[in-house]
């Protein structure tokens, strides 16, 4: 009886750590997206000098992010967004209207990617 009371304790743990790192990874992706939606109207405005503040405001917070990120997400789409946000930032200082654009929009698709990927879901299990 106790081994089952502490399986039961340890699975609901489990499921506890589980759920509240989707729901912090869907709210870290929520805000990132805010800020990168707001960058691409500053963009479409051509406030560069603007545009320039803000991308670098939000690789700023991307890089702390990150790091947390790494426990439950592939490397591999976090490097897309580093390289996405790094090439956003030169076409910005380089005023490349729709070179920056696209940038913007590949960062905000693949934070929202992420997040909708990790969550949990019956496809995601099956």
């Amino acid at each position: 009886m106790r081994l089952v009371a502490i399986m039961a304790v340890a699975l609901v743990i489990f499921l506890g750590i589980g759920r509240y790192s989707e729901i912090w990874l869907s709210k870290t992706a929520q805000e990132i997206s805010l800020e990168v939606a707001s960058l691409e109207e500053t963009i479409k405005d051509r406030k560069w000098d603007e545009a320039a503040r803000l991308v670098k405001d939000i690789h700023k917070k991307w890089s702390s992010i990150e790091d947390r990120w790494d426990i439950i997400v592939d490397h591999r789409e976090m490097d897309e967004i580093d390289l996405a946000l790094t090439r956003a930032i030169k076409f910005i200082e380089t005023e490349s209207f729709d070179l920056a654009l696209a940038e913007v929009a590949v960062i905000q698709h693949m934070v929202l990617h992420i997040a909708r990927k990790e969550s949990i879901r019956v496809l995601n299990i099956f």
